[in-house]
C-alpha cells in the first residue's frame, strides 16, 4: 500500500516537523488528566480565535483568497491568531494553499489523497518539496506578502511567538488558581487546542477530497461534507470554494452553513469589512501552471 509519493525521500524529512507533531500530540494526550474549567474555557476560546478567525477567515479567505478586504490592523491581528495556530507562518500557508489550488489533486499537489489518505492528511508536512524554501517560486505565489514587514516578523519570530503564549497561559493559570490550573491552561489552551485545530485544517485537505457530494463539475475531487464544515466553521463546502476559489461564502445551498461567511457579514456590517467577492455560478479556478524552475523543484 502507497503511502508516500516517490519524490518524498530521506534527504526531504523534516526532522523539525516531526518533533512537533509528536511533542504536541504526546502532551495533547494528557488533556482527560488536566480539565478544569478554566482549561476548558481557554481552550473554547483559542479553538476559534487561531481555528476559526486564524486559519479560516484569516490565512485562508482574506490572504490566499482575497475574499474581502479590512483595514490593515485588523488583518495583522487575524495573521497573529493564525500564526498561534502553529500551521506555519502566513506568507509559508498561502504560497502552499495557492499551489495546492493551481496543482489541485494532479502531481504537483503538495497534498493530495490520490497518493493516500495519511499524506493528504499530515504526512506531507514530514516533507519539504524545495519550493516553500525557494525565493523565486514564494514570490511568485506571495506576491501581495512577500515585502509584507508584519508577515516577515511572524515568520521570523514563528516559534519563540508560540512558545510565548503557551508560557502566558500557564502563568494566568498559576494566577487564577495555582498549578493544577495552570496545567490545565497549558494542556487545554496550548497542546490539545493545536492538535484540534491541525486536526480539522487537515480533514479539509485529506476527507474533502475524497468522500461527500458535489455541486460543480471541477478539475480536482474536492467534495462537500457536512461534518467538515461543521468541525472547520465552513471550509467543508470543499467542491464548492474548488469551483469558487475567492467567493467570501462556501456554503452555497441553504442547509450549507458557513459560520465564517457569517462572521464576515458582520465584519461588513459593522465596517470592518468590505468589498466581499460574489459567489459565481459554475465558475472554475483558472490557473497557470508552474515555471520550469518550481516543476524541476518539486521533482
Amino acid at each position: 500500500m502507497q503511502l508516500l509519493p516517490k519524490k518524498a525521500t530521506k534527504a526531504q524529512l523534516r526532522p523539525e516537523m516531526l518533533t512537533a507533531l509528536v511533542v504536541v500530540h504526546g502532551l495533547a494526550l494528557a488533556a482527560p488528566f488536566t480539565f478544569s474549567w478554566p482549561g476548558f474555557i481557554t481552550f473554547v476560546v483559542m479553538m476559534f480565535a487561531t481555528g476559526c478567525l486564524g486559519i479560516t477567515l484569516c490565512y485562508h479567505r482574506l490572504l490566499s483568497h482575497r475574499s474581502f478586504k479590512t483595514h490593515k490592523l485588523v488583518k495583522y491581528f487575524l495573521m497573529l491568531c493564525g500564526t498561534l495556530s502553529l500551521e506555519g507562518d502566513p506568507s509559508w500557508w498561502v504560497a502552499t494553499h495557492r499551489l495546492h489550488h493551481m496543482e489541485s489533486d494532479q502531481e504537483l499537489d503538495p497534498h493530495s489523497p490520490r497518493v493516500s489518505f495519511a499524506w493528504a492528511h499530515v504526512l506531507w508536512l514530514l516533507f519539504d518539496d524545495g519550493r516553500a524554501n525557494d525565493p523565486n517560486v514564494m514570490n511568485r505565489f506571495i506576491p501581495d506578502l512577500a515585502n509584507d514587514p508584519w508577515a516577515k516578523f511572524l515568520a521570523r519570530h514563528f516559534l519563540a511567538i508560540n512558545l510565548g503564549f503557551i508560557a502566558l497561559t500557564t502563568a494566568l493559570g498559576y494566577w487564577i488558581g495555582g498549578p493544577k490550573t495552570a496545567l490545565s491552561m497549558a494542556i487545554w489552551g496550548g497542546f490539545f487546542r493545536i492538535a484540534w485545530v491541525w486536526h480539522i485544517t487537515w480533514f479539509v485537505n485529506s476527507v474533502t477530497h475524497i468522500w461527500g457530494y458535489r455541486n460543480y463539475e471541477t478539475k480536482d475531487d474536492s467534495r462537500n461534507i457536512w461534518w467538515v464544515a461543521l468541525l472547520s466553521f465552513g471550509e467543508g463546502w470543499h467542491n464548492n470554494h474548488h469551483a469558487n476559489p475567492s467567493a467570501a461564502k462556501s456554503g452555497h445551498k441553504w442547509w450549507e452553513f458557513d459560520l465564517t461567511y457569517g462572521i464576515i457579514k458582520l465584519m461588513q456590517f459593522t465596517g470592518l469589512a468590505w468589498q466581499l467577492h460574489p459567489v459565481v455560478s459554475g465558475q472554475a479556478a483558472v490557473v497557470k501552471p508552474l515555471t520550469a524552475k518550481a516543476q524541476k523543484l518539486a521533482k
